[in-house]
């Protein structure tokens, strides 16, 4: 319902610019919002905001006649001071002045071009929606005023309901940034594979128009490359939340402590909250801010909708597909999730799930938010429920192993790898050990180094480790994110612990691309960092300079 009301809004575009209010009246109709009209004349821009009365201004700034910030002004004397109306700048001036100015002059939201038509979206739906939340909440105000004395009871919760889900549309806004800065690594993992490819066949390609549509697709990749710098940029900024920072903790301490958050809660509403661990020792890796709110998230949902029994809290370690898993569970008595729903209740901005919260208690913003803060720290959520029964949400990330355990996987891994091929031209080239979980990254990286050094790569940290311990290599090159199992920064610290490896440079290829990164990747004790998506001639040079030292 408040999606259908959402794509009624009218919406006011200003941009001197046709080509500019053409791409956006094609995005508004491809995202279903019916309601819109244009100028490319900001002085017309007081009689149409009298007549159309718009609920959301797309604005330029620089313009001929009146600028963005001029109309933004005049616009002051109509639009009364105690209502929120969003004005959304999508500007090509990207000084640091301009933006202040236009926040301070009334603009709720900034955006440089060339803009990306996914994030504009995104930025379109939070604006109107907070705007239809306070629109909302000032009419039920006003009926609460005229009826508080026969409807005070049903007002009130009418405006409880109306501030939590304006809290909601505001949360979404804080973590727009720390969604951008984590979808850092997919968008650059498959970019490195479209512009090393690109690059390798502009080498290889003789027909000048072959070469001319390899050409097409570099300056695609580098121009969507360069667009997402910006974002990450602008995320970095913006955001709130610190670089996120993995680090072994104790799963059975952080579930005790967050439980105790929740006691008043549970035993209000007469509900028990009970722990069963197989194992106070596991640990795994986790930022704990981040598993504290996700667990409590749950926690919340699961005494919010369980009206008789209680919660369990329980934790476990088990060996599937063989990795060894940690895994937390919050078990509930409540009314349960219809199995066709499962799916649904984690999909993010979308929203339909608005309507799934009011008919299936659970299914709101909050457990989509969950799943991206346990994804960011390499964990993945399942759910299994029965109406009328309750829920299980299971939290599996990949269990940290004591010494003897990882030794174990390292001869496991031993066995099933030949290690006949590592002594071939080793006299002549320098020795390259690969260890990156993604196949085409793999590819392009080794069809870039064949050439100038003997490589060999392997998909896990387990078999570099064994690989590396039969043969000490001039350089190693190693993803940071290795997907369940040892990540890239164990697996250099295993690495090093080994006999030869002491000055061996060890280098981080990775998307995670943030300054901070690096700074915190060459303090774990990588001797050197590059990011994805880089070329050729930058990856050849990073380990030339490693020879050099």
């Amino acid at each position: 319902m408040i999606d259908s009301t959402l794509k009624n809004a009218n919406i006011l575009i200003v941009d001197d610019q046709q080509e500019n209010i053409e791409i956006l009246t094609l995005l508004l109709d491809a995202k279903g919002y019916t309601n819109y009209t244009s100028t490319t004349d900001p002085r017309t821009v007081l009689d149409l905001f009298t007549k159309f009365k718009p609920d959301l201004l797309l604005l330029d700034l620089q313009m001929p006649e009146l600028s963005g910030l001029q109309v933004m002004e005049k616009l002051k004397d109509i639009i009364p001071t105690d209502s929120y109306f969003p004005t959304l700048i999508l500007t090509a001036d990207k000084t640091h002045e301009s933006k202040q100015k236009a926040l301070s002059g009334g603009a709720s939201d900034f955006l440089t071009k060339p803009f990306d038509l996914v994030e504009v979206n995104l930025r379109i739906k939070n604006l109107l929606q907070t705007r239809y939340l306070h629109q909302q909440l000032e009419s039920h105000n006003r009926s609460l005023e005229e009826k508080i004395k026969e409807r005070t009871e049903e007002l009130q919760k009418t405006n409880i309901d109306l501030v939590t889900a304006k809290e909601k549309a505001e949360e979404m806004n804080r973590l727009k940034s720390c969604f951008l800065a984590s979808m850092s690594h997919e968008l650059r993992t498959p970019l490195i594979a479209v512009l090393g490819f690109a690059e390798l066949l502009q080498q290889e390609l003789t027909a000048p128009e072959q070469k001319d549509l390899v050409q097409q697709i570099t300056d695609g990749g580098n121009r969507l490359n360069d667009t997402l710098s910006s974002i990450l940029e602008w995320s970095r900024l913006e955001s709130e939340v610190s670089t996120l920072t993995l680090s072994p903790i104790n799963l059975a301490g952080e579930i005790e402590k967050n439980i105790a958050l929740y006691s008043s809660m549970a035993k209000a509403k007469n509900l028990f909250i009970r722990t069963e661990f197989s194992d106070t020792t596991i640990t795994a890796n986790i930022n704990a801010e981040l598993f504290g709110k996700a667990f409590c998230q749950l926690l919340h949902n699961a005494i919010k909708f369980t009206r008789y029994g209680g919660v369990f809290a329980t934790l476990n370690q088990f060996n599937k597909d063989g990795v060894e898993w940690a895994v937390v569970q919050i078990i509930d008595t409540g009314i349960g999730i219809a199995k066709e729903f499962n799916e649904a209740i984690f999909r993010e901005f979308r929203q339909e799930s608005e309507g799934l919260n009011r008919s299936h208690e659970g299914s709101g913003l909050g457990l989509s938010i969950a799943k991206k803060m346990i994804e960011l720290m390499n964990g993945k959520i399942e759910v299994e429920s029965e109406v009328g029964k309750g829920s299980t949400f299971s939290v599996w990330f990949p269990a940290v192993l004591d010494s003897q355990a990882l030794k174990a996987k390292v001869e496991q891994k031993r066995k099933t790898i030949e290690f006949e091929s590592l002594v071939k031209n080793t006299d002549v080239l320098p020795a390259v050990l690969l260890i990156e979980d993604n196949q085409p990254n793999r590819l392009v990286i080794t069809r870039m180094l064949r050439q100038d050094f003997l490589i060999r790569e392997v998909e896990d940290g387990f078999s570099g480790i064994a690989l590396a311990s039969q043969k000490i290599f001039d350089v190693v090159l190693i993803d940071v994110n290795l997907g369940p199992g040892l990540d890239g920064i164990d697996t250099m610290q295993e690495i090093r612990k080994l006999s030869g490896y002491e000055k061996v440079p060890i280098l981080a290829v990775t998307a995670y691309a943030m300054e901070s990164d690096r700074d915190r990747l060459l303090k774990k004790g990588f001797d050197d960092y590059l990011k994805k998506p880089f070329s050729k001639e930058e990856l050849i040079d990073l380990i030339r300079r490693q020879e050099r030292k």
